[in-house]
């Protein structure tokens, strides 16, 4: 028998603080709880897309980042967004420390951030239209 995985199901994403994670992602980001969350469980799972991610609380919290070859910090997540520049100017005017945006030809715009626990966390606009405007 051939084992097939055919999607990610869910992503347990280690935080300190739930309720103030849960806050932080909802508020922020606009995520969605998948269903409800009670004030002390030591887990909320909200829903993006169709995958489910878990804010669940950790004593350590792991870096979920790495160092690729050319020396670039790299996202373990990268979550896809609409409207990504108002997203960006979103999170700015809200005191988040963004990164430049990043354009790469034919792959779309795309920048990161910390979450509240230190995560480093990447958006990605989706794939660039024709005629999506370019950086000069």
């Amino acid at each position: 028998m051939a084992i097939t995985p055919h999607r990610v199901a869910v992503i347990q994403w280690p935080v300190k603080d739930v309720e103030k994670s849960l806050k932080w992602y909802q508020e922020l980001l606009g995520v969605q709880l998948s269903f409800p969350y009670t004030p002390g469980n030591p887990a909320a799972w909200l829903c993006i897309g169709d995958v489910g991610f878990g804010l669940v609380q950790a004593e350590d919290i792991p870096r979920l980042q790495f160092t690729d070859s050319q020396g670039k910090l790299q996202s373990i997540v990268q979550l896809q967004v609409d409207e990504i520049q108002e997203v960006y100017r979103h999170l700015q005017n809200n005191g988040v420390a963004v990164s430049e945006m990043r354009y790469i030809e034919d792959g779309g715009y795309s920048f990161s951030f910390t979450d509240p626990d230190g995560n480093h966390v990447s958006l990605w606009g989706g794939w660039p239209s024709t005629d999506e405007e370019r950086p000069e």
